[in-house]
């Protein structure tokens, strides 16, 4: 069984780097295989401190351990995975029917990002229910409709719908892929982590000890998982309380924090909320940021796009 001491000096890089679990896909399934070896054997005081001291979320760690015992990546030829974790986290969380579709289909490849499989698995499951996409439509009424008015409508637009292909199903938008886009959710919040853990772990570790010791921070889990109020406090005395230096320096980890909150909740007028900040940062800096526009519309599409 890995000791601490020996797992530690196994891993590739510092916290948040890109090759933290290894460069390649043998190298990552080694470290996967000891992660699990020790998660078995140490006990959870250890796990703990561990983790913290290395600055490995709990998530990850467990995505190293379903890494380890995926089945499907056991069956899959090394060279034609890919040295990312969660790439082969998405595989190993596959069905063995999508495994298998997916190896036909070519998705299965050294150079696949997680975002591709996670899309490809998305897209795939829609087919099995017949579904290749839903368009949530809101149909506002400027008055109120007696039951036979009720079913007149839906008749109409059934009939507008069935020259399209498609079907209209009142009340239901988004409900036979609410579970897909929970999981979708969950994806993209693990990899705004891994972002901002690489943004965020070298600047937490050469942050004065005092302002740490001030908001509590001793890694930057603390603030990516923390409230928006001790990240936003941190870094704007970190830059010393200058607006325009805390939005030059941080305010893509800030955006990345906002998106990671999205994510996060259920209730759609947080969500408005939030994307709305982006969108009112966005119209102060962007003639005042040099790319502050454009990282913004990046982060909007990629994490805050449903």
């Amino acid at each position: 069984m890995p000791t601490p001491d020996f797992l530690r000096e196994r891993l590739k890089g510092a916290a948040g780097s890109k090759d933290r679990f290894g460069s390649t896909a043998a190298e990552v399934l080694e470290i996967a295989a000891l992660v699990a070896a020790a998660n078995a054997d140490w006990d959870k005081n250890t796990i703990a401190a561990f983790q913290k001291e290395q600055e490995i979320h709990i998530k990850v760690w467990g995505k190293l351990v379903s890494i380890a015992r995926s089945q499907n990546l056991q069956s899959l030829s090394l060279e034609d995975l890919s040295a990312s974790y969660t790439a082969l986290y998405a595989l190993a969380v596959m069905s063995r029917g999508e495994l298998q579709a997916a190896l036909k289909e070519g998705l299965v490849r050294s150079d696949a990002s997680s975002r591709s499989i996670l899309d490809w698995t998305k897209a795939y499951r829609l087919r099995g229910t017949g579904i290749e996409q839903e368009m949530p439509l809101v149909l506002v009424l400027r008055q109120d409709l007696n039951e036979e008015q009720h079913q007149d409508l839906l008749e109409a637009l059934g009939k507008v719908a069935a020259q399209f292909g498609a079907e209209v199903l009142e009340g239901k938008g988004g409900v036979r892929q609410s579970e897909l886009k929970a999981d979708l959710r969950k994806a993209k919040v693990s990899e705004i982590e891994e972002e901002l853990m690489r943004l965020l772990a070298p600047v937490v570790l050469d942050a004065p000890d005092a302002l740490k010791q001030r908001f509590q921070v001793a890694s930057a889990a603390d603030l990516i998982e923390g409230p928006r109020q001790t990240f936003t406090g941190f870094f704007q005395n970190l830059v010393g309380k200058v607006d325009v230096l805390f939005w030059t320096d941080y305010g893509h980890a800030y955006c990345l924090k906002i998106a990671r909150d999205f994510n996060l909740t259920e209730s759609r007028a947080e969500r408005f909320q939030l994307k709305d900040r982006i969108g009112k940062a966005t119209v102060k800096w962007k003639d005042h940021i040099p790319g502050f526009e454009l990282m913004t519309s990046k982060v909007l599409a990629t994490y805050l796009s449903h």
